[in-house]
């Protein structure tokens, strides 16, 4: 009965598959598989000349709402992996402004896209428009239906503006006039118009046959789900009495299997007893033996028990003996030991009181010496400390005042000297437009930082205000010559290398121009939450073995940026929970995050960080930060 119903189930299936296929027969034209042949036959007869040998891949693109193409394309490129000797890939787009390059684009007028636009995006692109149902020229290649059959037309001349072309033997079958295109549709029209009446025959007998292969289907899914339920039941016990057959089989060889095994053990079991009785019997005599031994061995053992308490009395007494006798020795030792050691610490003590009496009269003579000397120290630091502070004033006054700074400039200077005096400085020309604004850090610090600065400030006084010379990188070509001729430095290892690091920037406010030079002092500029690090020439300015021209960056400003010199103090410095340099990353990244803030309070910020970087720890250099906006 079940085989029957199975065989009547799948006659029906069978007829109503042969309907649905005739009938897509009968329309004729292109279908999904149609189109994936066409594309992949025609991207054959493609010649994309010479610059396609670089291309990687050979694309098909797909301008569709839907993915029923693009899912028989990729059935089809499983078998066919490679056109013109390159990997295929399909690529499918869902809007006209999402259309990449490819080598192929397909669009079916249905879909409803703007040609116009899609030949907008594709232009100066070597991409064949491969399109369906459009007029004729309309694109490059046109899929048309003739006669229930496939066709196309091709435009030669917009396929050779796109700087392609196409087989001649592929051309000799498609479309290239216009009489020939409208003489299809006149043909096609008529043929149309019978077809659309038998299809509607057949689509009225379909009707009736899926209503009856439906009645049969429900029919058959009713008697279908009985007997799936009364085959899973029959399952189950079947498979119940199989795994109990087996349980049984493996009890009944394990049965087996135990009562062979008490067999033997039975058989063990008799021959123990009998060796037992045997071994009874031995031991019995062996008893009686050692108990008549035992008594012997006890009357022995009371004799041993009085002579041993006879020798520990004896031992006792020895021992006593001996005790004694070594106390006496021990005793007699440290006496003469200690009358023997005093004698010898009277000898050494008598030495020393001779010792710290000459002593004492030369401490006497090194205190009054010492008291002496603490006098005339103090007079010297003191007098040292006059020089420095005088000095202090000096370097004070001759670094330009802050006022010197144009009023179209919101700024900060940080400047903290290591010691009384600095080796750092800072200075600003008198001008107002351009602005000079540089920051230099000398060679050491202290004093002899502090004359390299008041050097540095002096020529930068004669070479700009006194030359009149704005240019950055002629600032800092005239301030080297000026430093080896004041030092008489030369090229020879042994000659004096003293020199600076520093920073040069000109602002010019009619052209809203930064001009920026450095020699081995960096410049950072802030815009718009991002920093562009400016990198300096890696020589000094003073007598070196490389002696190029400085580099001059021009940069064009705007309103609301931020430029920041300085020297390597802040960077430099050590601390933090690591005890480790503060660093110019770290530099940077605070910078940009106090980007939004007020210069005053980013010089008070940067203050506090750097205090709180620096903690308990010594700062380790002079330290000197400009900050500006524009």
């Amino acid at each position: 009965m079940l085989i029957h119903i199975r065989f009547i189930r799948i006659i029906i299936l069978f007829f109503g598959l042969t309907l649905i296929v005739n009938s897509a027969y009968c329309q004729g034209g292109f279908d999904n598989s149609t189109r994936a042949l066409y594309l992949f036959d025609m991207a054959r007869y493609i010649d994309y000349g010479p610059d396609f040998v670089d291309s990687s891949t050979f694309k098909i693109g797909l301008l569709d709402n839907t993915s029923e193409l693009l899912f028989e394309m990729g059935n089809l490129s499983r078998t066919r992996k490679t056109i013109q000797n390159k990997p295929v890939q399909i690529v499918a787009f869902r809007s006209e402004d999402k259309i990449l390059h490819t080598q192929i684009l397909y669009v079916n007028k249905n879909s409803g896209f703007n040609l116009n636009k899609v030949k907008a995006k594709l232009a100066g692109h070597q991409t064949m428009l491969i399109t369906e149902g459009y007029e004729f020229r309309e694109s490059m290649i046109n899929f048309v239906v003739f006669k229930d059959r496939p066709n196309f037309e091709a435009n030669e001349e917009m396929i050779k503006k796109a700087g392609m072309s196409l087989n001649q033997n592929f051309l000799f079958a498609a479309i290239k006039t216009k009489e020939d295109w409208e003489n299809l549709f006149v043909v096609t029209d008529a043929d149309l118009q019978v077809q659309k009446e038998t299809v509607m025959k057949q689509q009225a007998e379909i009707e009736l046959q899926k209503k009856e292969i439906l009645r049969q289907k429900a029919l058959l899914d009713s008697l279908d789900k009985e007997i799936s339920v009364k085959e899973k039941t029959l399952t189950e016990k079947q498979k119940i009495l199989n795994i109990q057959l087996v349980q049984i089989n493996k009890q009944k060889g394990e049965i087996t299997t135990q009562k062979q095994t008490i067999l033997v053990q039975q058989h063990d079991v008799q021959i123990q007893k009998d060796t037992l009785s045997n071994q009874k019997e031995k031991i019995s005599v062996q008893i009686s033996r050692i108990n008549g031994q035992l008594k012997k061995i006890g009357e022995q053992e009371s004799k041993i028990k009085v002579q041993l308490e006879t020798l520990e009395k004896q031992k006792l007494i020895l021992y006593f003996v001996l005790f004694v006798l070594l106390l006496v020795i021990i005793l007699g030792y440290y006496i003469y030991r200690g009358y023997k050691i005093k004698k010898e610490a009277n000898l050494k003590l008598e030495e020393k009181n001779r010792t710290i009496s000459m002593q004492k009269d030369e401490i006497e003579k090194q205190r009054d010496l010492a008291a002496a000397q603490r006098d005339q120290i103090g007079y010297q630091k003191r007098h040292i400390e006059d020089s420095i502070m005088y000095a202090k004033r000096i370097q004070t006054a001759l670094i330009p005042s802050l006022e010197l700074f144009s009023d179209k400039l919101e700024h900060f200077v940080l400047y903290k000297p290591l010691a009384i005096v600095s080796g750092d400085f800072y200075w600003v020309s008198a001008q107002a437009n351009p602005q000079v604004i540089i920051s230099a850090d000398c060679t050491g610090h202290g004093v002899p930082g502090a004359f390299m600065s008041m050097l540095g400030v002096t020529l930068l006084n004669e070479i700009v205000n006194g030359k009149h010379i704005l240019m950055p990188e002629q600032i800092l070509e005239n301030l080297r010559q000026g430093i080896i001729k004041s030092l008489k430095q030369v090229a020879e290892e042994d000659s004096i290398k003293d020199g600076m690091d520093i920073a040069v920037c000109v602002v010019d406010f009619d052209k809203n121009i930064l001009w920026y030079a450095g020699a081995n002092s960096p410049l950072y500029l802030v815009r718009g939450g991002e920093l562009t690090h400016y990198r300096a020439d890696k020589m000094p300015v003073a007598i070196h073995y490389r002696m190029e021209p400085f580099t001059l960056h021009k940069i064009d400003l705007q309103k609301g940026d931020a430029f920041y010199i300085f020297s390597d103090g802040y960077a430099d410095q050590f601390g933090g929970p690591k005890q480790k340099k503060f660093m110019s990353l770290q530099l940077r990244e605070t910078l940009v995050a106090m980007a939004g803030m007020p210069m005053l309070q980013q010089g008070e910020r940067l203050n506090e960080i750097f205090e709180e970087w620096r903690g308990d720890g010594p700062q380790i250099d002079d330290m000197t930060l400009i900050g500006v906006k524009y």
